[in-house]
């Protein structure tokens, strides 16, 4: 579940970017940046965080896995023939 959430923050992430970059190329000044990219803009932040945060959830649920969860398995008898 984690590694499907860092994905999908990922995805965000990357399309979140996409549209925040419009309104960095803008020329500075009001009313330059609008509509959806204002919003990736201002949410640019907290979209990293919680991409950020989803990926090392995964990390650490992979790490428990290989090193208390793989050898529990093995040592209540569900292991390879």
């Amino acid at each position: 579940m984690t590694v499907t959430l860092a994905i999908i923050g990922a995805y965000l992430l990357d399309v979140t970017n996409g549209l925040a970059s419009r309104c960095a190329a803008a020329r500075p000044g009001p009313g330059t940046c609008s509509g959806m990219s204002a919003f990736a803009s201002h949410v640019h932040g907290i979209v990293t965080i919680g991409a950020a945060t989803c990926a090392a959830l995964a990390v650490i649920a992979f790490v428990w896995y290989m090193v208390r969860g793989y050898r529990a398995g093995r040592a209540r008898g569900y292991h390879d023939v």
